[in-house]
């Protein structure tokens, strides 16, 4: 559980230093559904996808925090 802990403080410490607002909202929509005990895959897959379009490389820094 600690490690989940962790990568979500990681996750916060990336999207805080996101200065666009749409991509932040991106962000932060998946970092919420990630914390749920339930989160659905259908949610995530989209805001994944919704991610990927809007910016690859920041879809390329957060993958390794999430699959961690």
């Amino acid at each position: 559980m600690e490690q989940k802990s962790q990568d979500i403080d990681e996750l916060d410490s990336y999207i805080r230093g996101v200065n666009d607002q749409e991509l932040k909202g991106v962000l932060l929509k998946l970092k919420n559904e990630l914390r749920k005990p339930g989160a659905s895959w259908e949610i995530v897959r989209k805001t994944l996808y919704s991610l990927w379009n809007k910016n690859k490389d920041t879809f390329l820094d957060i993958i390794p925090l999430i699959l961690k």
